[in-house]
């Protein structure tokens, strides 16, 4: 990261450029002024699995809170007459209506679980003409996670959940602070976990919710999920007449959900419990105009690269008709098109804004990917890990100092000695280094692929949209001859660099690098030792399946030449080198030998990307500046997006998603 200049509470203002694990730490002379993030009270970046005991009669039990999950007598009848009777949810399922659900507390994961399957069983019949838009989005926070482990345990004490528990350890979130996004049942429920303390996140989180579920263990227990901070909280995050369910009956949880502006009634418990309470915000004259809940019905983005192509696939899964314009003919003809890229998380002491993207964004792309394929897109990719080495020894120092502060779980990553890494890798290394074990990678032409299949995606290729203008509240897009090449109320701008042609304020902003990768095929050199994964240094390299092993890349600021270049291919051979002495390749002789491949992409002047709303330019959105880690973070990204076009709660923390508008780079 770069040097702290300044402090205020719970921010600090960061000079970057934040480009990666090469950079964390180290403040440079010509660092630009980047923005104000929230994360002082998000470290440690990451979290420990809830110690989970599981009595004789089958009910577990917190030894932290000294306190039982749910009643062994209770259960399912339990969650549905508390929480889903008590925020009316069956009728708004049956109703068709859209329902955004936070809970306080998931816990178990029962009350989530009683939902989804409420929901599948009251909900209409969906029209799959389009896709599957998602009608329930359930947010929970919680501290403290269960293990997949200990999760999996539940399909065996409810085989009628079973199905639903096993669709969701499958895409189970990694042990890493922030939001968790993940789509079942096909698209129509869509599930953020939200891990960290409760008081941060409910400062994370934007409106409208239209129930919510206090679950936590009980006000004697656990006094931080009760107090007047979370109610006043929750009020802010109301729609108007949204519900609360709890099982407390206690007096100050009424008095406190009454003086944050709820009408609060205490009716019959279940079973041996005597009351509960239910509330109801009330209607409050607001001084803003509500956001817009409903989507709009078709959205224009310019750019067919990953950026504009999961941007595309956001909406469309919304049942939004996207039109994709670009100006090659073929799909992946920028950094997209790489014969495949490498996706894995950022580390830092402080939890950055990097740090927290890469964190989180990896783990809903690797589940995008892994849906694509079982949806039976062929999309080469693998995630079996990603070894990243230390560069020098006080580099190694420096990340040693991480892995003792942030304590990761082993499943995430794994700071380890030379000599185990070279037995993960199947090659001899030197350094020390991360193992990344979700980590991995995928070939980004074939991922693109997939995506523009969905039905609700339209791509014009051959298209070049030279200028960009506001008219009767619509944005217009012209051709080099001043053909009108669309009109919207809804324009993305994902074309990377060229964003400054339509958007001339980005050209101080924006840089273009060119970056080059080269690749052999290793059945032409005998005797090379096969990288069991990816490896990353000063420069990377992976062994694909179809025999080749690509290695660079270079990273030339400025520089937009697109010729392939001999120099370049000896300088990424050195960073092979640099990786591993087995992994030297035999030069080549002259250019008409080589295989390699020349690209460009966009880096701010942050480093860190831009995505949301131009100032003062309603319907006019951008998203570029991803660098090297689009692949990592693009698709989370393009829900931040599309939640965004469709008034729904966002995906990313809100200290996270103001800190890369585009404002902080440009003046409206």
């Amino acid at each position: 990261m770069g040097r702290i200049l300044a402090a205020r509470s719970g921010s600090v203002l960061l000079f970057g450029p934040i480009s990666g694990f090469f950079d964390l730490a180290i403040g440079r002379s010509n660092a630009q002024p980047a923005v104000w993030f929230d994360f002082m009270t998000i470290s440690p970046c990451a979290i420990s699995w809830a110690d989970v005991q599981w009595r004789s009669d089958g009910s577990p039990y917190s030894p932290d809170y000294g306190d039982i999950y749910y009643s062994a007598a209770g259960g399912l009848a339990e969650k549905k007459a508390v929480f889903l009777e008590g925020c009316a949810l069956p009728a708004r399922f049956a109703a068709g209506t859209p329902a955004h659900v936070l809970e306080l507390g998931f816990g178990t994961g029962l009350s989530f679980l009683t939902t989804w399957a409420s929901f599948l069983q009251h909900a209409p019949e969906p029209n799959p003409t389009h896709g599957l838009k998602p009608d329930l989005l359930f947010y929970s926070i919680e501290k403290h996670p269960w293990s997949r482990g200990d999760f999996l345990k539940l399909a065996t004490r409810w085989p009628e959940l079973a199905p639903l528990v096993v669709e969701l350890a499958e895409q189970w979130p990694d042990p890493v602070t922030g939001f968790h996004r993940r789509f079942l049942s096909g698209g129509r429920v869509v599930l953020t976990l939200v891990f960290g303390d409760v008081e941060w996140a409910l400062r994370q989180l934007d409106a409208p919710f239209h129930a919510f579920y206090l679950d936590g263990f009980s006000p004697r227990l656990n006094d931080a999920m009760w107090s007047p901070h979370i109610f006043r909280a929750l009020a802010r995050l109301a729609a108007d007449e949204a519900r609360v369910a709890t099982y407390s009956s206690a007096n100050a949880v009424a008095q406190g959900l009454t003086a944050a502006g709820f009408l609060v009634e205490k009716v019959p418990g279940f079973g041996l419990k005597k009351h509960r309470l239910v509330a109801v915000r009330r209607h409050m004259m607001r001084s803003r105009k509500p956001r817009q809940e409903k989507p709009p019905t078709s959205v224009v983005v310019i750019g067919a690269g990953i950026a504009g192509l999961t941007t595309a696939y956001a909406l469309a899964r919304r049942q939004v008709d996207v039109t994709v314009i670009d100006a090659a003919a073929t799909l992946g003809d920028g950094a997209s098109g790489n014969p495949a890229g490498v996706l894995s998380p950022l580390l830092s002491r402080d939890c950055h804004a990097a740090t927290l993207l890469t964190q989180m964004g990896l783990g809903f792309a690797r589940e995008q990917i892994k849906q694509l394929q079982q949806a039976e897109f062929s999309v080469p990719a693998a995630f079996d890990g990603v070894v990243q080495l230390a560069r020098d020894t006080i580099h190694a120092q420096r990340q040693q100092q991480i892995a003792d502060e942030q304590s990761y779980a082993p499943e995430f990553a794994q700071w380890l000695d030379s000599s185990v890494l070279s037995g993960k890798v199947g090659i001899e290394v030197t350094e020390p280094g991360w193992l990344f074990p979700s980590a991995g990678w995928v070939s980004p032409r074939d991922w693109l692929a997939a995506l523009q299949a969905h039905p609700g995606i339209s791509l014009r290729k051959n298209t070049d949209v030279a200028d960009l203008r506001f008219e009767d509240g619509l944005w217009c897009g012209y051709s080099v001859s001043g053909e009108e090449l669309f009109s919207s109320s809804c324009v993305v701008l994902a074309n990377a660099g060229a964003v400054a042609t339509l958007l001339p304020e980005f050209e101080s902003v924006l840089t273009a690098c060119r970056g080059q990768v080269d690749w052999i095929d290793r059945s032409d050199h005998l005797g090379l030792e096969l990288a069991q994964m990816p490896l990353m240094r000063e420069g990377y390299m992976l062994d694909l399946p179809d025999g080749r092993r690509l290695f660079g890349a270079s990273f030339k600021p400025g520089d937009q030449d697109l010729s392939w270049r001999f120099d370049e291919r000896m300088e990424n051979q050195e960073r092979l080198a640099a990786l591993s002495a087995d992994l030297v390749t035999p030069t080549i002789q002259d250019d008409a030998e080589h295989q390699g491949r020349v690209s460009l992409r966009a880096t701010s002047r942050d480093r860190l990307p831009i995505v949301g709303e131009m100032p003062g330019q309603s319907g006019l959105m951008v998203n570029t500046g991803h660098g090297s880690r689009g692949l990592t973070w693009c698709p989370l990204l393009a829900e931040v997006l599309a939640a965004s076009c469709c008034g729904e709660p966002n995906p990313v923390p809100r200290s996270l998603q103001l800190a890369l508008r585009p404002e902080r780079l440009i003046q409206e």
